[in-house]
């Protein structure tokens, strides 16, 4: 019988799980943190060990001589050849005899929550991307990163609010109730203790405070509204790029990945810009988790 690992690494926590050929999850393991950019290559190396060790170690023992065939690795940051690279030179020790493939994580996310099947992922959680899939053809918009990207992510939210607090206390901009609700947050005592605070923050824990701005969106703040809007229709011009790049015409399945998408006024935001744009999209949301994706992936090759 033969076995197939996928495993979603990320910059938080890498997961990894074996399937068979019926797409059965048969077991999971967890590793820590994986995003080759922001991670150092010893501790990526031993999250994705622990990963596949944990995942072996939990197979059932009807399972546990059966081969594990091929497996994938979905990693943030592994967009470009040369990253490929360096994260299968860094990862090749903690794989031992199992041959895998390295991919961008995006594309696992593709896999896992449209099932293999044509159509486009937008994803929309600490940091931002879309891929879409069409007659063996990829085309990606985003996912650009923190730096020079990350449009419509938490990320990008939360430091839009705190652009938006800091030029309130300024008298640069409209009042906002973020400045205060960011000061609480941060135990700082006036808006000048906003900064040296934030500087002390990781990047995933920056793109936490975005639930401020969705909070204060709900309670009808109308800088936080604004932000939230204009962040949802930088994904809708992700897809909008992705659809026109690949032809799509008549219905296509357009599936929603994230945490950001489990906010309402986010969510129904962006949804309003797709209708508008793709009258026949299909939103969906994910039918297997991305590290099934990677595992479908594996199936695959």
């Amino acid at each position: 019988m033969e076995l197939f690992l996928g495993i979603d690494g990320g910059g938080t926590s890498t997961t990894a799980c074996i399937i068979d050929r019926n797409l059965r999850v048969l077991s999971q393991g967890y590793g820590g943190p994986s995003n080759i950019y922001f991670t150092p290559c010893d501790v990526v190396g031993k999250s994705i060990k622990d990963a596949v060790t944990t995942a072996l170690a939990n197979l059932p023992e009807e399972y546990r001589e059966a081969e594990i065939a091929r497996a994938c690795i979905g990693l943030s940051g592994a967009g470009r050849p040369s990253d490929i690279t360096k994260a299968t030179l860094t990862i090749k020790p903690a794989m031992e005899d199992i041959p895998f493939s390295v991919v961008e994580d995006t594309r696992i996310a593709l896999y896992g929550g449209l099932a293999g099947q044509d159509g486009i992922v937008i994803i929309s959680g600490t940091g931002s991307n879309c891929l879409g899939l069409k007659d063996g053809k990829f085309k990606r918009a985003g996912g650009w990163g923190s730096l020079l990207g990350d449009e419509g992510s938490a990320y990008s939210i939360a430091r839009r609010g705190l652009i938006a607090a800091l030029r309130d206390y300024d008298g640069r901009g409209p009042e906002t109730s973020l400045t205060r609700r960011f000061m609480l947050s941060l135990d700082a005592d006036t808006p000048e203790e906003i900064l040296p605070a934030v500087h002390k923050l990781t990047r995933p824990e920056i793109a936490d405070l975005s639930i401020i701005v969705f909070e204060e969106a709900e309670k009808g703040d109308e800088i936080a509204s604004t932000i939230l809007n204009e962040e949802a229709e930088e994904l809708v011009k992700m897809v909008s790029a992705v659809h026109k790049g690949l032809g799509f015409e008549g219905q296509v399945s357009i599936c929603k990945i994230g945490g950001c998408f489990r906010q309402h006024q986010f969510s129904s935001a962006f949804e309003r810009g797709i209708h508008k744009i793709i009258p026949l999209a299909v939103l969906k949301d994910p039918i297997y988790p991305p590290e099934v994706g990677a595992a479908i992936l594996a199936m695959k090759n």
